[in-house]
């Protein structure tokens, strides 16, 4: 009996031999999915780094851009630097390349990518791509600069009404903007349509500081363009309206915020809805041929044509012009709708850099 027992035993330490491979082979996933999740990890965390970097140096190029031409590039090279430093072998769908402006001074780049994992899906419930992604936000502290004034002709007239052009400074800054002058320059004279037009010459146009940009002001008297003694009396029916404008130092886009009162007889104001009442065309010209009437081979509308405004959202960089078309009574009060009523071209601003930007990266 002992003898059988005995010879029981080595059959049962070989029969152990085919336990350890079965286990063995149990675990082989999971071995091998750990190993990967150690690899997909590092490989994942490389790239990120990289991406980072990336987004790092994008977003300054772009914020510290001081052209429209300069900020593109700057995007453009994202792309090709995350294929020159990773390739595009575990990207399953390339890199994802985002920039916006949050407000005029943070700049936002975010980079994305999806990798596909080479033995972490081994693991139970463990995906075959992973999602990795980065941000940066870039704070600038836009530069300081003056602004020439800038050139002005006047197109033909088509009015009933009294109207003047004046130029003024308008401040960005919020504060300047909640001050008694809301932000205003003094407003200075530049043209009108009398017949002949009157002659400002004598008046010099301001030269806009820290975070002002060249606005123009518009004054309204009803039914008094013939008659010059109406011109600048209080007792009548005067309106006032006002561009406000901002431009975005990097893109040079102007933005209006347009604003218009009635001006009683006592120097009060009354607000105008100009949401409802659009009173004024802008057109950008890149040179003088093109700010003409289409009848004259230009882009503008031509003379009393009906048509709804165009608002430029064109760049209003050096070298170019600026077509302002006025339609001096609101849709509400009785205008034809030809924005022709006063007509004036102007020179895109020059701008004189006072002091640098500042940047730093606050993501």
């Amino acid at each position: 009996m002992r003898r059988a027992v005995s010879r029981a035993r080595p059959a049962l330490a070989r029969n152990q031999s085919g336990n350890v491979v079965v286990i063995f082979a149990l675990s082989l996933p999971l071995l091998l999915g750990g190993g990967g999740l150690a690899i997909d990890y590092g490989n994942a965390v490389r790239i990120r780094a990289v991406a980072a970097s990336v987004a790092d140096a994008t977003a300054l190029l772009v914020a510290n851009a001081d052209t429209v031409a300069a900020a593109a590039e700057g995007f453009r090279l994202a792309n090709a630097q995350l294929t020159s430093r990773l390739g595009t072998a575990n990207a399953a769908n390339g890199y994802q390349i985002n920039g916006t402006w949050i407000d005029g001074a943070n700049y936002r780049v975010t980079i994305s990518t999806t990798l596909r994992t080479s033995l972490l899906h081994l693991l139970p419930g463990m995906p075959r791509q992973i999602t990795v992604a980065t941000a940066t936000t870039v704070n600038r502290v836009a530069p300081v600069y003056e602004t020439a004034p800038p050139t002005v002709s006047q197109l033909s007239p088509d009015a009933a009404d009294y109207n003047r052009i004046y130029i003024y400074c308008y401040s960005s800054d919020p504060a300047r903007q909640a001050s008694a002058d809301k932000g205003r320059t003094i407003p200075v004279p530049i043209a009108d349509n009398a017949t002949p037009p009157s002659d400002y010459s004598k008046y010099k146009a301001p030269t806009c500081g820290a975070n002002e940009a060249p606005s123009y002001m518009l004054r309204n008297v009803r039914n008094g363009r013939s008659n010059k003694s109406a011109w600048d009396d209080p007792n009548q029916e005067v309106y006032q309206y006002y561009t406000d404008t901002m431009i975005d130092t990097g893109l040079r886009v102007q933005t209006m915020g347009m604003k218009g009162y009635r001006v009683n007889s006592n120097g009060s104001m009354t607000t105008v809805n100009m949401v409802s009442n659009p009173i004024l065309e802008t057109i950008v010209c890149d040179n003088l041929s093109q700010c003409r009437n289409k009848s004259n081979g230009g882009i503008l509308p031509n003379n009393n044509t009906t048509h709804t405004p165009a608002t430029s959202t064109a760049s209003c960089s050096e070298g170019k012009y600026m077509y302002y078309g006025w339609e001096d009574r609101p849709p509400s009060a009785g205008s034809d709708r030809d924005y022709d009523d006063i007509r004036i071209v102007v020179s895109c601003p020059t701008t004189t850099k006072v002091s640098d930007k500042k940047l730093r990266i606050v993501e």
